[in-house]
């Protein structure tokens, strides 16, 4: 049997710590403080600790799962009044009880992405919860603080819980549904991982970051010590930098975004310490399928504006909130920005940080000089490679 810890309160880095180690943790509502329950990550589960939640509990097990799991599996969730802050009492028990070897491996299939709902047994293991799509920012109940501490963990949007009987019995540690919802309105990424990626020009550190709330990957590749990096004085180099498939991994023409990564990721090595983010925001923000049609709609003649509006996407649906909390997370305060975009310039300076803009232009070719032309007139980028490119074609 699971070995319980000493009782404390814990944080929501200690809470994850241990969600992700498959150890159990207990919530409360700070207004209902006697009202515990114990959770245990769904990927995790096994026999010794389904019988400590049996032991603990009423016996009754549910399975916490986004609507989407839910959904794709073909289960109904127990009704529950949306505007209690309380685990769901309506229903009846199962009459059925199974060993914690079934309980352990029904809890795992449901985040197995292989489990189609014939797989599923045909008498019902757990009574199922629906959380609010939104987490505890819409509605602050234990089904949604739940699953948003296992995103903020980096883990599968599963758990099992059980409802506790005497919480004077529950000798670990807590974390309140309170405290989780002020993180999710404080917070917009969560620290996934962070691992040493070696590379043709150094060693970066590499950062995991996950969206709270669409759980997209945000990267932050690091070289030199982070007190080096801090430095007001010597402000890093630095790169906010979106994803772009077709030009970062094919080496597209269309666009200069693989040349501008290449050139960020040498100046940043050839200094020895800087910051590169890789933000998942595809087309400036429209996503690859919005931004192969717009493709199109520039082979029949439109530029890389006229394409997003008539397909009804802003010109930029980017917005850097996510990086700009990324910095702060590193103790950024300044920054030599590689860019030639004033937008990025302004949203970072909104946020806190000192900007000093460092030219980043690579050599246009035949193929993106159009679309170039088309963000420095429209769009305000700065280019003097443009300007002495077009001055030879006058």
């Amino acid at each position: 049997m699971e070995e319980l810890i000493a009782p404390s309160l814990l944080t929501i880095s200690d809470a994850c710590q241990e969600l992700r180690a498959g150890h159990i943790v207990f919530l409360f509502n700070e207004e209902q403080p006697q009202l515990i329950c114990a959770c245990l990550a769904a990927q995790f589960a096994l026999p010794a600790q389904m019988d400590v939640v049996n032991a603990l509990t009423t016996g009754r097990f549910y399975a916490l799962l986004s609507g989407a799991k839910l959904d794709a599996l073909y289960l109904t969730p127990d009704s529950y009044d949306p505007f209690q802050s309380k685990l769901s009492t309506e229903s009846q028990a199962l009459e059925a009880h199974f060993s914690a070897e079934i309980y352990a491996e029904a809890a795992r299939s449901l985040v197995d992405p292989t489990t189609k709902p014939e797989d599923l047994p045909e008498r019902p293991v757990f009574r199922y919860l629906r959380a609010h799509p939104g987490g505890t920012l819409q509605r602050p109940g234990y089904t949604e603080a739940v699953l948003d501490l296992l995103r903020i963990a980096g883990l599968e949007a599963a758990a099992i819980v059980g409802q506790v009987i005497n919480s004077d019995s529950v000798q670990a540690a807590l974390i309140s549904v309170q405290s989780i919802q002020r993180y999710r309105q404080e917070h917009l990424v969560s620290l996934l991982t962070e691992i040493q990626l070696p590379t043709a020009l150094a060693t970066f550190r590499l950062r995991h970051y996950q969206e709270l709330a669409t759980e997209e990957p945000y990267l932050a590749l690091l070289l030199g010590e982070s007190s080096a990096l801090q430095d007001p004085a010597h402000p890093p180099l630095l790169r906010v930098h979106s994803s772009c498939v077709t030009g970062d991994l094919f080496g597209s023409q269309r666009c200069d975004c693989q040349a501008q990564m290449h050139t960020a990721l040498q100046e940043i090595a050839h200094e020895g310490r800087g910051i590169f983010l890789y933000l998942p925001q595809e087309g400036r923000g429209i996503g690859l399928a919005g931004k192969l049609q717009a493709y199109l709609l520039q082979e029949q003649g439109a530029d890389t504006i006229e394409a997003n509006q008539k397909l009804g996407y802003p010109v930029d649906a980017r917005n850097y909130r996510c990086a700009l909390e990324i910095l702060l997370d590193l103790g950024i305060k300044s920054a030599r920005l590689l860019t030639n975009n004033p937008e990025k310039i302004q949203a970072l300076e909104q946020g806190g940080i000192t900007i000093e803009r460092v030219a980043l232009e690579t050599r246009p070719t035949s193929t993106n000089l159009q679309y170039l032309f088309t963000k420095q007139q429209r769009m305000g980028h700065v280019f003097s490679r443009l300007d002495a490119r077009l001055s030879q074609m006058e």
